[in-house]
Formats: structure tokens, sequence, C-alpha cells
């Protein structure tokens, strides 16, 4: 299964209002500076998402990288 091309997680983010934006930094920096080595951020789904390369774990049953972590900015909330 493969994902159609996506934006870029510093897409995601500038395209958040100035609130979204600062939240979600908020979070994403503190999973990224403790993020374990090996690990990468990546967009799934059109979110910025933290992954286990198919390089490292590569026994995924859908053919995608493990996700360890996702951001998601809704309307009305925020989701990790």
């Amino acid at each position: 299964m493969t994902q159609p091309e996506q934006q870029s997680a510093n897409d995601f983010v500038d395209a958040l209002s100035e609130g979204q934006r600062t939240a979600i930094n908020a979070v994403r920096n503190v999973i990224l500076d403790n993020l374990p080595d090996g690990y990468e951020e990546t967009v799934q789904y059109g979110m910025p998402t933290h992954v286990i390369p198919l390089a490292t774990y590569p026994v995924a049953y859908n053919k995608m990288p493990l996700a360890f972590a996702r951001l998601a900015s809704q309307k009305n909330y925020m989701t990790v």
C-alpha cells in the first residue's frame, strides 16, 4: 500500500493558525527531542507522523513504517 505524495511536516505546521502552530510545535519539539535513534518524522495520512522505518522494522502488515506518534489539528481540538 503506498501513500499519495503528501506535504512535509513543516508544511502541515505552517498551514495552521498561529495558536494551533504554537501548541503543535510545543508537542512536536518534545517528541523530536526524545525520539529514539533511528526513528523518523514523516507524513502519513496528511499528519506529521513519527515512525520506526521499514529498514529498522520491516515486518509491517501494510508495508508502511510503523507509526509511533501522530499529531493532528482539527477545527476544535488537537491530538497526539
